[in-house]
């Protein structure tokens, strides 16, 4: 009878796996399955949810890159996204890297002031931002936007950044310091070769945070600044036109490029940062 019980929360442990498995599947269809709904409507004639191969087309697709409007807010995303994502990555490289190689008062308070964002609702971000912008008189200015997406943008490159430090060995630093290499010669040579999956999957992430985002953005643009999702946002309110469903579609495979790439990228960052500086 003992043994018996006993190998019943054995049973019940081994089952834990499966079950966490299961959940974790059902979790991602719940939030996959919305997007990927969105993609027969896009390539419908009318805007319908059809499967019908007869009826599918590329008419919303043409009509977005037909359209001044939408190809100008396009632009617009690219732009501010490219520019915030370099910004940002120029800046965590090397607070991530002072973050953890750095021994200075304060430094856990100033790492968590720079990931803080990640954890705000975008909503309380931008309404400091707007009456930041406001009371300056940068309200609707490129630069404006730009700054605002950077600091969105920043936590992604220096926690990845970050993660990809504990694969530096610092034994590596010590050495090339004892051999007379100056300490922007070190981090130059010798940490920057063995950061950069990390350093290219954080801009990656930089940018479609940047891209994709639509509540600060939609606080801060002016009439020449409107980006892609402002644009999608203020079709939903006043045309209701079935475009976004083309538009929401190039979104998606966007996202999904980006994390397939990532995935890639990283599958062995430990190895291939190695390499790369070997």
């Amino acid at each position: 009878m003992s043994g018996t019980t006993a190998k019943r929360p054995l049973r019940i442990v081994g089952r834990l796996p499966r079950a966490s498995t299961m959940l974790a599947c059902l979790v991602y269809a719940y939030l996959v399955i919305p997007s990927l709904v969105v993609m027969p409507i896009s390539l419908s004639e009318a805007g319908e949810f059809t499967l019908d191969r007869a009826r599918l087309s590329l008419n919303l697709f043409r009509q977005f890159f037909a359209s001044e409007a939408w190809i100008a807010a396009l632009w617009n995303s690219l732009q501010v996204a490219t520019a915030a994502s370099m910004l940002a990555t120029l800046i965590g490289i090397p607070a991530a890297y002072a973050f953890a190689r750095g021994r200075f008062y304060g430094r856990s308070t100033v790492q968590m002031l720079v990931i803080s964002p990640m954890f705000v609702p975008v909503i309380v971000i931008a309404l400091g931002l707007y009456f930041l912008a406001a009371a300056a008189g940068l309200q609707g200015r490129f630069a404006t936007l730009v700054l605002a997406h950077a600091m969105y943008g920043l936590p992604f490159v220096v926690m990845l950044i970050l993660s990809g430090m504990t694969q530096v060995d610092p034994a590596l630093e010590k050495a090339a310091m004892l051999m007379g290499a100056s300490p922007l010669r070190v981090f130059a040579q010798v940490v920057l070769p063995q950061l950069k999956i990390s350093i290219f999957a954080g801009f990656l992430f930089a940018f479609l945070a940047s891209f994709d985002e639509v509540v600060i953005a939609w606080f801060l643009n002016g009439p020449t600044t409107i980006t892609l999702p402002v644009k999608m946002y203020s079709s939903i309110m006043w045309e209701n036109t079935p475009v976004i469903a083309a538009v929401s579609t190039m979104l998606t495979l966007l996202s999904f490029a980006v994390c397939l790439l990532t995935m890639v990228l990283g599958a062995n960052p430990g190895a291939k940062d190695t390499n790369g500086a070997a």
